[in-house]
């Protein structure tokens, strides 16, 4: 029971402090972003520039969150094992600690999570509606109710692919 309190908190927190980015309009409480400049420090010790925008078009353009430590990570994958079953998490995981391609010189900067494919406007909202009754079955790896049906959101790693030129050494 404590852990299920755990996993419920820890989801209710995650779901209050994220929000779908979308920069097509402003929103009337809230702002909006619409560009992102980030310096990563690079396993070499270099530093790299990374410009993300969140304009409509762009590969950003339908974030809902970016997981950029460990902490992070394990808080999405026991979101997504709480949400979708334990493979959901392990996945998570597993985005976040292997090199996309054995070739590349790391491991993920970052993790992108987006809506899924032809999610409509409030997918998050009505993904699991209220009137069903659920029990996670982690066997099956998915909510138990023959009428749901989930779907889960995108999770995308980044910026783990390439060598970079060094701008600035520390």
């Amino acid at each position: 029971m404590l852990k299920k309190s755990l996993t419920l908190a820890c989801l209710t927190c995650l779901a209050l402090s994220t929000t779908m980015v979308s920069a097509s309009e402003p929103l009337k409480d809230r702002a909006v972003i619409q560009y992102m400049s980030a310096d990563i420090l690079l396993p070499d010790n270099s530093m790299l520039n990374v410009d993300m925008s969140f304009d409509c078009g762009s590969d950003f353009s339908k974030t809902a969150m970016i997981i950029t430590s460990d902490a992070g990570a394990h808080l999405l994958a026991t979101a997504f094992a709480s949400m979708y079953g334990n493979a959901a998490g392990d996945q998570v995981l597993h985005s976040w600690n292997t090199k996309v391609n054995a070739s590349d010189p790391r491991k993920p900067t970052f993790l992108v999570v987006t809506p899924p494919e032809n999610a409509h406007e409030n997918w998050y909202k009505s993904a699991i509606p209220k009137s069903v009754t659920k029990t996670l079955n982690y066997q099956a790896s998915s909510l138990t109710s023959d009428d749901l049906e989930v779907t889960m959101p995108i999770v995308k790693p980044y910026c783990g692919s390439r060598d970079h030129i060094p701008t600035v050494s520390q």
